[in-house]
């Protein structure tokens, strides 16, 4: 495998730390696949997953969001909510010119999980935007394991018009993420992963993933679905709400006894297995 990292500029005006891994020996890839991390992450951390996908004959790229990893906004911080769907768009932009070739699939974690799907949702009748051929939506942030109750998120409201910078600290550890000893060992090693949340990104998602819920007709990309049962972040039961509000154009995987971060848990072979399969699905069907 050959891997690279480097700043790119995908767009006039938008130039990101882009992830690469390509096969080095020789093998024609079937198809290209675009990793969009989730909070407090950074595209660097999927280089396992990345090395699953790329023995099963994929390229693949991630790129760091808006205030994380490489990037230099302060942590946790974005200059707006579209403007995270417009960077997936570039990337994708960028891919077409670059991989022509090759089908994409869109694949998401937790707040990329969100992202991608409002991105194909919210394009769905666009004819300039870029659409991959499929999507992987892995444990979506649709909604919170535990909602802000109301009178928290109107204190937050109000000083989202004050300070929509303002961040918040997370408690996100290890073990409630994944159940690897060597994956939790890794997630406290890395230096470039943050705990903070700004206002404006926590009332971005709050939003967006009520409007996936409402809106749900409009998944019209084949998609994956995965979210674990024992996900304390993320909440599984918004996922399957979800999932059966868009009829069968979404697959949804419960995996039970899985945390959030399904393909770096114990047992992760299973799902990396089947986002592999899922994703050659759709490229046996653009080869016809």
């Amino acid at each position: 495998m050959h891997y690279t990292a480097d700043w790119t500029e995908l767009a006039a005006g938008v130039r990101k730390y882009v992830h690469r891994w390509e096969p080095d020996d020789g093998t024609e890839p079937a198809a290209l696949i675009c990793i969009v991390h989730g909070l407090g992450e950074h595209g660097g951390r999927y280089h396992r997953l990345a090395a699953e996908l790329v023995a099963a004959g994929f390229v693949v790229l991630a790129f760091d969001q808006t205030g994380h990893g490489r990037c230099s906004a302060p942590r946790g911080s974005i200059h707006s909510y579209s403007a995270l769907l417009s960077d997936i768009g570039a990337m994708l932009g960028w891919t077409t010119r670059t991989y022509a070739e090759l089908p994409r699939v869109l694949l998401g974690h937790s707040m990329g999980g969100n992202l991608v799907l409002n991105y194909v949702m919210r394009n769905a009748d666009s004819k300039t935007a870029h659409l991959p051929q499929a999507v992987i939506s892995s444990s979506p942030m649709i909604r919170s394991s535990r909602e802000p109750g109301w009178f928290f998120e109107r204190i937050a409201r109000i000083g989202l018009r004050i300070a929509p910078n303002l961040c918040l600290k997370s408690h996100v550890v290890a073990e409630r993420l994944m159940s690897d000893r060597n994956e939790q060992h890794d997630f406290d090693e890395d230096e470039l992963f943050h705990k903070c949340l700004s206002l404006r990104l926590g009332a971005g998602l709050l939003d967006s993933g009520r409007w996936l819920l409402k809106n749900a007709s409009l998944l019209r990309v084949p998609t994956l679905l995965t979210h674990g049962t024992n996900d304390y972040l993320t909440s599984p039961v918004a996922s399957t709400e979800f999932a059966n509000l868009t009829g069968d154009i979404c697959q949804l995987c419960l995996l039970e006894g899985h945390l959030h971060d399904t393909f770096r848990d114990v047992g992760r072979e299973e799902v990396i297995d089947r986002f592999i399969q899922f994703s050659r699905s759709f490229v046996r069907q653009t080869v016809k």
